[in-house]
């Protein structure tokens, strides 16, 4: 089966809602969810601390979330680097400052039992690794890097890759463009970096290549504005989405950090979507939207009716989501 027999069978809406990662509500299926899940099929659930139950809880609402859409499963999701971002205990590798000191090989082995690890309770991604360069301690990124050479950091990024892929889970490279020239915390506030275009490309963009060089399925991109490159963030970009197409030749899945953080407090929630949309991003994941997932699926599906953004377009988008679903969930897709 190919995901473009997949999207025939399809509503344009339902399509849609596979551009949307949504946070887990609580540490078990309600009677609530299990319509909400089923009525708008979302294409990706986000599981954070607060949805970490017992080991028997986790697996089980795990499994009832795959089992909301028996057509297309969604993508359950955790952010689990190890070190200060942790969110299952009991995990087999340490943190990336703590990989960084160890050999290539090592941090693939460990980086494969950390998804084993976390493919025995049912997770589909890790939204690691760090791609970031620390390149001090003052470096909001410091604790989560692999190092501050970016040479380093692109060996350790490409072992993690394929050591995630052979666990049986999907990595997703992040922060792009690079965070880890700033001090400021995107969760609070939008960082500004000021970095010329070619000394990013020699620098920071080094771990990303190494990433998309080892196939990783998926790029995060960061609340960073890189001024000299464009006025917007980087998470709502045009110009981040083409670096990350044309300059580096990322043909896989681009997802958004969380755009319910702090650092887009100053634009709407659905201004974001239409930014978004219009940037040319696969995955928009917004943990808690204050305006509700059916307002964000309706506000997409009012820009492809107004002609704001090709039908077509949209349908290459969800195409290379239902293409990933496919190779990873293999025969438990029908």
């Amino acid at each position: 089966m190919m995901a473009r027999d997949i999207l025939k069978t399809m509503p344009l809406r339902d399509r849609v809602a596979q551009m949307f990662f949504f946070e887990a509500r609580g540490t078990f299926m309600t009677t609530g969810y299990s319509a909400d899940l089923a009525r708008v099929m979302p294409g990706g659930i986000l599981f954070v601390a607060d949805n970490i139950g017992t080991a028997p809880a986790l697996t089980s609402f795990i499994n009832g979330i795959h089992s909301s859409n028996a057509v297309i499963p969604p993508l359950i999701c955790v952010d689990q680097e190890g070190g200060p971002v942790t969110r299952l205990a009991g995990d087999p590798a340490p943190g990336a400052v703590q990989m960084g000191a160890l050999s290539n090989s090592d941090v693939r082995t460990l980086n494969k039992e950390r998804a084993a690890f976390l493919a025995a309770y049912g997770f589909d991604v890790n939204f690691a690794p760090v791609a970031d360069v620390a390149y001090d301690a003052s470096s909001t990124m410091a604790a989560r890097s692999f190092g501050n050479n970016p040479k380093t950091v692109a060996e350790k990024v490409s072992a993690t890759v394929k050591g995630s892929r052979a666990g049986g889970v999907i990595g997703a490279a992040k922060h792009f463009p690079g965070h880890g020239r700033t001090q400021v915390d995107s969760h609070k506030l939008i960082p500004e970096i000021d970095v010329p275009w070619d000394e990013w490309l020699k620098t920071d963009a080094i771990p990303f290549e190494s990433a998309i060089k080892a196939d990783v399925d998926m790029v995060m991109l960061g609340h960073l504005r890189y001024d000299r490159i464009d006025y917007k963030p980087m998470s709502i970009s045009k110009v981040a989405v083409r670096a990350l197409r044309k300059d580096l030749g990322f043909n896989g899945v681009i997802v958004t950090d969380d755009l319910g953080m702090g650092a887009l407090d100053d634009w709407k929630p659905l201004d974001i979507i239409s930014q978004a949309v219009d940037a040319g991003i696969d995955v928009m994941l917004y943990g808690s939207p204050p305006v509700g997932w059916d307002a964000l699926i309706d506000h997409v599906m009012g820009m492809i009716g107004n002609g704001l953004v090709d039908r077509q377009d949209i349908n290459g988008r969800v195409e290379k989501i239902v293409a990933l679903k496919l190779r990873h969930f293999g025969d438990r897709i029908s």
